[in-house]
C-alpha cells in the first residue's frame, strides 16, 4: 500500500511537496477507516485530492505514473518529451532535477524508491527498505549515474559491477528496475518485490478509460467481472445486468466490411485491439486458441413494463460507461489490496453516483487496499460517514507553483461543514470566477 509520495520540480509543482496516507490517530470518527491489523504504520484506506482547474491535481496523478512507467520500462524517459515534465516557470528550470519518490508496503515490508532525473541522463536512484517502527532505513541499492551502491549484506563480485555499469553506461535514461527484469544483475530479492509492487498493486484510471481495456479485464478476470455485475443495477441508469460476448472475426467481419477493412493484416497472439464505432472505442479484437474474436459487452436495459433489451456500448450514455470502468477500481482496492489512483472520479457522473461508489469503498468493512481520487464534488465533503478530514486533501496555486496540504492541517471541530469552508473559500484551492469585471478591465 501507499504510505507516501514526494515531488519536486515535476510539472506544476516547484518546491518539495509530500502527499500521504498517515491518520491522524487522535480523530476517532470512521476507525474502521484506518488500517492498523498486520501493519507497522496505521495507513489510510481512502482519500481524496480537491483543488481548482488547472491546480495540480491531474499532476499528483501523473507523478504517480511516471514513477511506475520508469520503474518498469526501460524506455520510458526515451518514449517522452522529458525536458515538458519540469517545473517550467523559472529560469533555467532543467539545471534543477526532477526529483520524485515514493514509500509503499509489500509483502510485510516497507520500501523507499528514489529518483533524481535531469534532462539527458537519471542522476541518482535509490531503493531501500524501511522500518517505521524503529525509523530506520536500509539500503537496498543506490546509483549515481553510472556507479551502483549495493546493500552491506549482499555480496556483489566485480564481473556483476563492471556489467552493470556497462549496462547503465549503454541505457543513461533507464531505471535499474527495469534493467533488472531483462538482465538479472540484483540478486536481493528487495528489488523484485519493489518491481512486483509497481507492477501488481498500484493501478492508476485516468479520466479517459476506454471500454476495449474493460473488456480485456473481464476477459482475464471472471471474479472482477462477478463483482461488476453485482454492482450495475444499483448504478441507477436503467441497466439490469451485463455480459461479455465473443464472436467469430470472420463472421463479424462480413457484417462490418467497412470497420474491418481499416484493421491491420496480422495481429500477434496475444495483442488485442480497441475497435471503434461512431468515433467511440466499444469492442475488444484477440486471438485465443488459435481463433480471432470480437468481444463486446451487452447491456440488459431495462423498458416499458418490465421489458429487457439487450443493447450494445453504443445504446450507453457516457456516465455509464465511465461508471462501468470505475467498478474494477472498487474491486482491486477492496478485494486485490491494490492502492487504486483515479482522476476526476467524478467525470461525467452525477454527484450521487459519486457519493455511491465511494460510499461502497468507504462502508465496505473488509476492505484491504486504497482508492484515492481526484475530484470536484463537493458533495462528499459534507458526507461525514464517508470522509475523514485527514482523508481531504486540497491542491491550490501559490505563485505559479502547486502546493498541497491536507484539511487535518487546519483542526477544525469535527461538527463544522468541510463544503461550507471549501466554497466559502477557506481552505483555498478555490476560485471565484468573474469573468464580467475581467472583461470589463480589458476595455
Amino acid at each position: 500500500m501507499l504510505l507516501r509520495l514526494v515531488i519536486q520540480n515535476f510539472l506544476s509543482f516547484d518546491d518539495v511537496m509530500q502527499f500521504d496516507m498517515f491518520p491522524n490517530m487522535k480523530r476517532t470518527s470512521l476507525s474502521n477507516h484506518v488500517y492498523t491489523k498486520d501493519t507497522d504504520v496505521p495507513l489510510l484506506k481512502q482519500a481524496a485530492v480537491y483543488g481548482q482547474n488547472g491546480a495540480g491535481k491531474s499532476n499528483l496523478v501523473k507523478a504517480l505514473e511516471f514513477i511506475k512507467s520508469f520503474a518498469l520500462d526501460k524506455n520510458f524517459l526515451k518514449s517522452i518529451e522529458l525536458d515538458k515534465f519540469f517545473y517550467r516557470l523559472k529560469e533555467n528550470y532543467m539545471e534543477t532535477p526532477i526529483c520524485l519518490a515514493i514509500e509503499f508496503s509489500h509483502g510485510g515490508k516497507y520500501y523507499f524508491y528514489e529518483m533524481e532525473i535531469g534532462n539527458k541522463s537519471v542522476i541518482r536512484e535509490a531503493l531501500s527498505e524501511t522500518f517505521p517502527k524503529s525509523g530506520q532505513i536500509e539500503l537496498v541499492y543506490e546509483r549515481k549515474k553510472g556507479k551502483v551502491e549495493y546493500a552491506d549484506k549482499v555480496e556483489v563480485d566485480d564481473v556483476i559491477r563492471s556489467a552493470t555499469e556497462v549496462l547503465l553506461k549503454k541505457n543513461p535514461l533507464s531505471s535499474l528496475l527495469s534493467l533488472n527484469r531483462e538482465f538479472p544483475i540484483l540478486q536481493d530479492p528487495r528489488a523484485t518485490a519493489a518491481y512486483r509492487w509497481f507492477n501488481g498493486n498500484l493501478e492508476i484510471i485516468g479520466v479517459h478509460a476506454l471500454l476495449p481495456t474493460l473488456i480485456e479485464m473481464f476477459r482475464k478476470d471472471t471474479q472482477m467481472m462477478e463483482f461488476a455485475r453485482r454492482l450495475i443495477a444499483g448504478l441507477e441508469v436503467g441497466v439490469q445486468d451485463f455480459n461479455l460476448t465473443d464472436e467469430d472475426f470472420e463472421q463479424w467481419a462480413q457484417k462490418h466490411i467497412q470497420l474491418a477493412s481499416m484493421l491491420p493484416v496480422n495481429l500477434e497472439k496475444g495483442e488485442h485491439l480497441a475497435l471503434h464505432a461512431d468515433n467511440t472505442p466499444v469492442l475488444s479484437i484477440n486471438i485465443e486458441n488459435g481463433i480471432k474474436k470480437v468481444y463486446q459487452l451487452i447491456f440488459d436495459n431495462i423498458g416499458k413494463n418490465g421489458f429487457i433489451g439487450h443493447l450494445d456500448a453504443r445504446a450507453q450514455s457516457d456516465g455509464t460507461l465511465r461508471a462501468l470502468t470505475l467498478l474494477p477500481a472498487l474491486y482491486m482496492a477492496s478485494r486485490q489490496r491494490k492502492t487504486v489512483v483515479v482522476d476526476e472520479i467524478n467525470f461525467c457522473l452525477n454527484p450521487t453516483m459519486v457519493k455511491g461508489i465511494v460510499s461502497f469503498f468507504a462502508h465496505t468493512e473488509d476492505t484491504n487496499g486504497q482508492l484515492i481520487f481526484t475530484t470536484h464534488d463537493t458533495q462528499l465533503l459534507d458526507e461525514k460517514d464517508v470522509l475523514r478530514s485527514d482523508e481531504v486533501w486540497f491542491i491550490d496555486k501559490k505563485e505559479g507553483a502547486s502546493v498541497l496540504y491536507c484539511h487535518n492541517d487546519f483542526k477544525e471541530h469535527h461538527t463544522i461543514s468541510m463544503m461550507r469552508g471549501y466554497n466559502e473559500g477557506r481552505y483555498g484551492a478555490i476560485r471565484f470566477v468573474n469573468l464580467m469585471d475581467t472583461y470589463e478591465k480589458k476595455q
